[in-house]
């Protein structure tokens, strides 16, 4: 549990299984992001031995990196923006009260949600297009364009669904009432 989640209520059963179940997914992707990190940096070691140390080349080596490289990021956002990990600018929360800095942090978290949503949804329209029209890669191996586009929407998704977590433990956040509501006289 986080220090951001310490004050929130405890979930319902059901609710607390599905954030189980999410945990779980996002901690995987963090592992496959760890684990192809530690592929890429083997295979580009593996090519520049091939390189200069048998004065040969081994094909596709730069094109799979950097898809593994674009897998490792969408693969390990959301687990670091679930650990608070993501770069932040905190000058204006540093200087407001609690109750502001409630509202900020609640409102940021649903902003973020939503952008990440949009961006998940037209990324699988774009997927589901490419696999239809069947756009391949011409480059050193051709590999379909899907290959390289599939972790973008699952990524955002994986994020905008974190977000959405953020801001509801932040609307029930026990250590920092919400303001109260305006009457109108």
């Amino acid at each position: 549990m986080t220090a951001r989640s310490a004050g929130s209520s405890k979930p319902r059963p059901r609710a607390a299984a599905v954030l189980r179940v999410f945990d779980f997914i996002i901690n995987a992707g963090a592992v496959l992001a760890a684990l192809l990190l530690v592929v890429t940096m083997l295979a580009t070691t593996v090519k520049v031995f091939f390189r200069y140390g048998l004065h040969a080349s081994l094909i596709g080596v730069d094109q799979l990196s950097g898809t593994m490289l674009l897998y490792i990021a969408f693969l390990g956002a959301a687990w670091v923006l679930r650990r608070d990990e993501h770069v932040i600018i905190d000058l204006l929360l540093s200087h407001v009260g609690p109750r502001p800095r409630w509202f900020l942090t609640v409102t940021s978290g649903f902003l973020g949600a939503a952008v990440c949503l949009v961006v998940a949804a037209f990324g699988t329209l774009e997927v589901v297009g490419s696999i239809e029209r069947g756009v391949r890669i011409p480059a050193e191996i051709e590999m379909p364009r899907a290959v390289n586009l599939v972790v973008i929407p699952f990524g955002f998704l994986c994020m905008g669904l974190q977000f959405l977590r953020r801001a509801f433990e932040d609307l029930h956040r026990a250590d920092v009432a919400p303001p109260p509501p305006v009457s109108s006289v």
